[in-house]
């Protein structure tokens, strides 16, 4: 199965999905057709495939090379880094921090 694949698969049936899904047929939801159909038809394969674009963009590639001082084109290493990142620039702070702690084990390395 492709990545982007997996990925959307497990966001659809995963907690914050499944959640969501309770919340709107008031009980607990379980069914991963259910759940698919939920994720679907709320906007979040949409939503998905908006980030997936992102993580797979330039200006994630360029960051996420930056991060790893390497030319970075693996689909599940951008979509890691922009996953714990964000590099669109709305977890500035923690991508601030993962740069330094990145740098201070560099050094540690060296």
């Amino acid at each position: 199965m492709q990545f982007r694949l997996r990925m959307q698969l497990a966001e659809a049936v995963g907690p914050v999905n499944r959640w969501y899904c309770s919340q709107a047929y008031c009980r607990r939801v379980e069914d991963p057709e259910l759940l698919l159909v939920y994720f679907i038809k709320s906007g979040g394969a949409k939503d998905f495939g908006d980030r997936f674009e992102k993580a797979m963009g330039a200006l994630n590639r360029w960051y996420c090379s930056e991060f790893y001082a390497r030319d970075i084109r693996d689909p599940e290493i951008l979509w890691d880094y922009y996953v714990n990142y964000s590099a669109d620039g709305s977890n500035e702070e923690d991508q601030q921090t993962a740069q330094s702690d990145h740098s201070a084990r560099m050094s540690m390395a060296s």
